[in-house]
């Protein structure tokens, strides 16, 4: 590989490095299992909705609501991320996402919410 090639890649890779570094907005996948016995899936939601950093929220079913059980009801979230309100406390990174996430998990009803780390993208 040339000097010129091998200059440009990393160019290029420290771009993409830098453009992520600052990014603040981010989408976020990942399944959701809630018990909506207890209460409906949107109040469950609402509170998703409240978590600081969480701007849009909305589920995909993986089944027919009728077809679900209503203790694991399971279906895929799908989040907007604005880390704005990080940036005034020392900043946004993709460890703030876990802590989001973590925070999900905490909201009363939630069984369970997991994501793979690559279905987090820059907006």
């Amino acid at each position: 590989m040339d000097h010129s090639t091998l200059k440009n890649i990393i160019r290029e890779e420290l771009k993409q490095a830098l453009n992520e570094k600052y990014q603040d907005q981010y989408k976020m996948k990942g399944r959701l299992i809630t018990n909506i016995k207890n209460r409906p899936q949107k109040e469950i939601l609402s509170d998703i909705r409240a978590i600081t950093g969480v701007t849009v929220v909305s589920t995909t079913e993986l089944e027919d609501y009728s077809e679900q059980n209503f203790d694991q009801f399971t279906t895929i979230l799908n989040l907007k991320i604005d880390g704005y309100p990080f940036i005034k406390s020392g900043g946004f990174s993709r460890d703030k996402i876990k802590d989001i996430a973590n925070m999900i998990r905490k909201v009363p009803d939630v069984v369970s919410f997991t994501y793979n780390p690559e279905n987090i993208t820059p907006m």
